[in-house]
C-alpha cells in the first residue's frame, strides 16, 4: 500500500464530514476520482445521491462505469440526458459566455454542468475536482513539470479558474448551491507536496487513490480520460456548430465559434 493511501482517506472522510448536511449530492463519473469522494461520503455516514450525465440516445463508457459504481454502493442514481437539439446547444453557449467562460475548455467542460446542477436536489454537490492538480497526469504536466511537480502544483492551485471553478462557483451560488472539492483542501495539498511524479503514479495512475479505500476500488470500473472526450460524444456535438449557419467565418475549429459568441458577433 502506498505510504499516501490512509492520509487521502482520513482528509477526504474529515472534508465530508465538514458538511453540516445529511443528504448530498456528488457528480459521479466513471473514474477514480468521484468515486473515492463517494467513497469518503460514505463512510462519513452522508445519504447520497449520485448524478450523472450523457448525450440523449447515447450511452458512453463514463456512464456505465458510474451508474455500475451507484448500484454496487446501494446510492440513489440520478441519469442527466444531455440535449442533443443544436438550436439549445447554442442557446447554451450564449448562457455560457453569459457566465463567464472564454475558453475552449471552459465551453466544452462545463456545457454539461449547465444541465448537471439544474438536476440536483440536494444543496451541496460533491465531486472530484482538483485530482489532477496534485498527480500531474495532464499533457502539460508530464511534458514540462514531471520533475518538478511542486511548482506544477503551487500553480494549479493558487489558479481560480482552474478545472473551471470560477464558473462552478458562481453557477451553484445563482441556483443557492455550494460547490464541494474536498481534493482542493489545503490538508490535501501539502500533502502532496514533495512527492515525485513516480512515486504517486504507479504501479498505477493516481497510486494513492485506489490505496485510499482498496477494497471499495477492488469493487468498480474506472477509466482515466476527461468526459467530454472518449466516446461520450460531447466534443462531437460542438464540432456540429462547424457545419451550421453559426460557421459564419469558414472556421475550421469551433474556437472561432465560442470566440465570436463571447464578443457578441453571434446571437440567437
Amino acid at each position: 500500500m502506498h505510504r499516501l493511501g490512509p492520509a487521502v482517506r482520513k482528509i477526504l472522510v474529515d472534508e465530508c464530514r465538514a458538511v453540516p448536511d445529511e443528504r448530498v449530492g456528488i457528480f459521479l463519473s466513471g473514474g477514480i476520482d468521484s468515486s473515492v469522494v463517494l467513497f469518503a461520503l460514505l463512510e462519513a455516514g452522508k445519504k447520497v445521491t449520485g448524478y450523472t450525465f450523457m448525450l440523449d440516445g447515447r450511452l458512453s463508457t463514463d456512464f456505465k462505469f458510474a451508474r455500475h459504481t451507484a448500484k454496487t454502493f446501494g446510492v440513489d442514481f440520478v441519469p442527466i440526458f444531455l440535449p442533443t437539439s443544436l438550436d439549445i446547444l447554442k442557446r447554451d453557449l450564449v448562457r455560457l459566455a453569459n457566465l463567464g467562460a472564454r475558453l475552449k475548455t471552459e465551453f466544452e467542460c462545463f456545457w454539461p454542468m449547465l444541465y448537471a446542477y439544474e438536476s440536483t436536489k440536494e444543496r451541496v454537490i460533491f465531486n472530484g475536482n482538483g485530482v489532477n492538480g496534485h498527480f500531474g497526469i495532464g499533457k502539460k504536466a508530464m511534458m514540462h513539470y514531471r520533475d518538478r511537480m511542486d511548482d506544477y502544483r503551487r500553480m494549479c492551485h493558487a489558479s481560480p479558474t482552474r478545472n473551471q471553478m470560477h464558473l462552478h462557483r458562481k453557477f451553484a451560488a445563482s441556483l443557492g448551491k455550494e460547490f464541494a472539492s474536498p481534493f482542493r483542501s489545503k490538508p490535501m495539498q501539502d500533502l502532496f507536496l514533495g512527492t515525485s511524479w513516480k512515486e504517486i503514479n504507479s504501479p498505477k495512475l493516481k497510486q494513492p487513490m485506489y490505496d485510499a479505500f482498496p477494497r471499495e476500488t477492488a469493487r468498480i470500473r474506472t477509466q482515466h480520460m476527461n468526459y467530454q472526450l472518449g466516446d461520450s460524444g460531447i466534443q462531437t456535438n460542438m464540432l456540429r456548430l462547424l457545419h451550421s449557419d453559426w460557421n459564419t467565418s469558414g472556421w475550421k475549429s469551433t474556437v472561432g465559434i465560442y470566440n465570436a459568441v463571447v464578443a457578441g458577433r453571434l446571437r440567437l
